[in-house]
């Protein structure tokens, strides 16, 4: 059984150890600094400033009020031109090369990962926590892993993949035995439910809008093209491809009597291909960028449960490291609207063993 590293365990009381914790001014990381501190850790929290000057939030007054509430010192740093150049760059790129980018996954990687961790060395503390819904466990071969959250239903293990494996190790989850409606509930027992923003923005604070974001500043490649089926034929036309996404079934614009379905974008001839449901079943994907976090040789030996996006269920599938470093990912079972630029990311049951980004 792998050795778990919750700090409400209290089996396993920290022996002078500090956590820094990354406050974004919503509950879950706000419980997640009270965990930390009724578990006898030296907390402080820091708070990352990333919104474009266009976009205002009350992100820095709620962690503020936290901090305050709880006693605990906040660091406040304003990393707006890291996050433009490291993730609205990314997604903006992405759209523009026909993918459907993934920027919470990138920034956990680039932004909060890499600055929460830098900072905590700074200050001569341990370890790095988040709210997110996701676990960490010492696996048998005296590793880290990471690993899926009690709370499937919220778990958020897939957004982390892609954080390297050496920084695992330092990192706490406090959520990872809780579910979000006991998080709820103790935050209004404790006095926490008040302070916080009503929906925590955090690193997504663009969502459901990246595309309405980046028209506004003209970032766009809109240069309208064809829309043809799977032979070719062309039925219509299109307003730009950043539009449109693999699966896509509404705002496509051409009826029929079974509805068409984005099937790809031919960014090569500016052209989105679409066809019939039964086309867009597949059982197989490359994945390139792969971030291992265990063995490789783990990971191949036996069939794993791949998901190809954050709600998807997984499939179970055979994996295959080419010589290229990329990932074969062969499914037992087709998979529906498998998309470039989205991650595919293994499991074995709970644990996560890597993933990378779709390219074929």
């Amino acid at each position: 059984m792998p050795e778990s590293s919750n700090p409400r365990d209290k089996s396993q009381k920290p022996k002078n150890k500090s956590v820094l914790v990354a406050l974004s001014g919503g509950v879950d990381s706000a419980m997640a600094a009270h965990d930390l501190l009724q578990a006898g850790w030296h907390t402080e929290a820091f708070f990352l400033d990333i919104l474009p000057q266009e976009i205002s939030g009350t992100g820095l007054l709620a962690a503020r009020n936290v901090a305050r509430h709880l006693g605990i010192r906040l660091h406040c740093l304003n990393e707006a031109e890291r996050f433009e150049n490291e993730v609205i760059s990314y997604f903006r790129t992405s759209y523009n090369m026909g993918l459907t980018p993934n920027p919470c996954v990138i920034c956990n990687q680039r932004i909060k990962a890499v600055i929460g961790l830098s900072l905590a060395a700074s200050l001569g503390i341990d370890h790095l926590a988040t709210g997110h819904y996701a676990g960490t466990k010492r696996l048998s071969d005296g590793r880290t892993g990471l690993f899926k959250a009690k709370d499937k239903k919220r778990d958020q293990s897939y957004f982390l993949h892609q954080i390297p494996e050496w920084a695992i190790p330092r990192l706490i989850f406090p959520l990872a035995d809780r579910t979000k409606k006991d998080v709820m509930k103790q935050a209004a027992e404790t006095g926490l439910l008040p302070l916080v923003q009503k929906e925590s923005r955090e690193i997504c604070f663009l969502k459901g809008n990246y595309r309405t974001f980046l028209e506004k500043r003209g970032l766009f490649d809109n240069r309208p093209g064809d829309i043809v089926d799977m032979d070719g034929k062309v039925l219509g036309r299109h307003t730009g491809l950043y539009a449109y996404t693999i699966g896509q079934r509404q705002g496509i614009g051409i009826p029929d009597k079974t509805p068409y379905y984005v099937a790809a974008l031919d960014r090569k001839n500016n052209r989105l291909v679409v066809g019939k449901e039964h086309s867009l079943w597949s059982k197989e994907l490359l994945a390139e960028h792969v971030n291992w976090l265990v063995s490789p040789d783990m990971a191949l030996k036996q069939p794993c449960t791949v998901k190809i996006r954050y709600r998807h269920q997984g499939g179970l599938a055979k994996l295959e490291l080419l010589e290229s470093g990329r990932v074969r990912v062969r499914f037992f079972s087709d998979q529906w609207a498998v998309t470039p630029g989205q991650f595919a990311v293994f499991y074995l049951d709970d644990l996560v063993l890597g993933g990378g980004s779709i390219c074929g």
